[in-house]
């Protein structure tokens, strides 16, 4: 009898201690001082033993960035390689180790290597490191990849280090030409025609909008308030910044913003912002093509008027890379996959980005702005090859009319025609594993 009221009061103990050990969690990763204030010295060793699981996990595990893949070959492997048009460079940014992130121009006619940079990564993680940000890593230990490498005409590259406070640019021979720490930086750089750049940018603060609900000091260091911010290239000073929120409101977009009657803390996820380069049929030199994940939707933005000029909607699903192609039409990369964001209860899915049955794979719209109309002519390719990157995810179509696409998740970039995949790469690190890839560019 006393072993049974033992185990019992044993039982009972452990059911409180995990409430009081999980509440006690809650309080730390959601205060802005790291529970400090209420549980005092407390605070560290009650964070060290809610990660001590996710530690072990970590140590059994092989790195995040490592894709278990022993069949592919390292480099270029060539099946159908259209001879009649020149293919441009690729710029491929991957890890080799942790703290190992690099850089490789490649040239795709040959498979060979145009140059290397291998920056000092945790040098520049440690100089970056901001302790004001509220959203920051959880310490200087933590890993990070560097992605969406722009290379400018001297060989010097600019990239970010995604959701971290910083923005690098390194010369020919890795040495760092300057550092921006101010803010989060992540997704796209892009070039302007005046050779300044485009970033996605966060504020450490959240400005204040009135259709939240709360205290402004309830969301300012959680609400992900997205910024379309333009850089000088050569010094990394500010030209322009705006909130996308403020751009969808100020056009009258707040329903798209609210349209279930939801908010979350990522309520845009900006994830690429494409200048015109020229002039087109429907949008003039300096004009943005905008993709926003988490609302599903691409538009076109002039800075010098703030006007949203067109908008839509899908029938993309959390997509990224929307480009510019021809004179009157864009080119949308759709993950097309479905977030799961019941929290407290999911009922339909454990996973929080899944693939329906109806939408197995990635797609690639071409949208017309002339016909107001959609097409996916690339649909057999991205269903035979099984593309899935459940998030990221690149394509261009090149001037062979191929498509170059990068399948992130899976390290593996293809090019292939509207029916079958004509040349792939792969970066592989040993005989077990391959590297995932962070947002490769067409050098053209």
């Amino acid at each position: 009898m006393k072993k049974i009221r033992y185990g019992f009061i044993l039982i009972v103990g452990l059911f409180f201690y995990s409430m009081l050990l999980s509440a006690s969690v809650r309080n730390i990763y959601l205060s802005s001082d790291e529970g400090k204030s209420r549980l005092g010295i407390f605070a560290k060793p009650i964070k060290f033993l809610a990660e001590t699981t996710t530690s072990i996990y970590k140590f059994i595990q092989p790195d995040e960035f490592l894709i278990s893949n022993a069949d592919l070959g390292d480099g270029f492997s060539y099946l159908n390689k259209n001879d009649s048009v020149p293919y441009p460079n690729l710029l491929v940014s991957y890890k080799a180790a942790r703290f190992d992130s690099r850089f490789e121009l490649l040239n795709i006619n040959t498979g060979k290597s145009i140059k290397e940079w291998v920056p000092d990564s945790k040098g520049l993680y440690l100089k970056a490191f901001q302790e004001e940000n509220p959203r920051r890593p959880p310490s200087k230990d933590s890993d990070l990849y560097f992605m969406h490498p722009l290379m400018t005409k001297d060989s010097s590259l600019i990239f970010n280090s995604q959701l971290t406070s910083l923005l690098a640019k390194i010369n020919a021979e890795n040495e760092l030409m300057w550092l921006k720490n101010d803010r989060i930086y992540h997704h796209t750089i892009e070039s302007d025609s005046e050779g300044n750049i485009y970033v996605c940018t966060q504020p450490f603060i959240s400005g204040k909008f009135d259709f939240l609900p709360g205290s402004f000091e309830s969301y300012k260091n959680t609400f992900q308030d997205d910024h379309i911010t333009l850089l000088d290239s050569n010094s990394g000073d500010e030209i322009y910044s705006k909130s996308v929120v403020e751009i969808l409101l100020e056009n009258g977009f707040e329903d798209l913003l609210l349209s279930k009657g939801q908010i979350i803390s990522d309520q845009i996820h900006l994830n690429d912002i494409q200048p015109a380069l020229e002039d087109g049929d429907f949008w003039q030199k300096g004009d943005l093509l905008v993709s926003c994940r988490n609302i599903s939707t691409v538009f076109l933005f002039r800075p010098s008027t703030n006007e949203i000029l067109w908008l839509k909607h899908g029938p993309w699903y959390n997509q990224h890379d929307a480009d510019f192609y021809d004179n009157s039409k864009i080119v949308v990369f759709g993950n097309d996959v479905i977030r799961e964001e019941s929290k407290i209860d999911p009922r339909i899915t454990n996973v929080n980005l899944s693939f329906s049955e109806k939408r197995p794979f990635n797609e690639v719209y071409l949208y017309d702005f002339e016909k107001d109309s959609i097409s996916t002519p690339y649909h057999k390719l991205m269903q035979s090859e099984e593309i899935q990157t459940v998030t990221s995810g690149r394509c261009d179509i090149l001037e062979s009319g191929e498509l170059f696409i990068e399948e992130s998740n899976q390290g593996r970039i293809i090019i292939g025609d509207t029916n079958k995949k004509n040349i792939e790469y792969v970066k592989r690190i040993n005989e077990n594993y391959i590297s995932h890839l962070f947002w490769s560019r067409i050098i053209k």
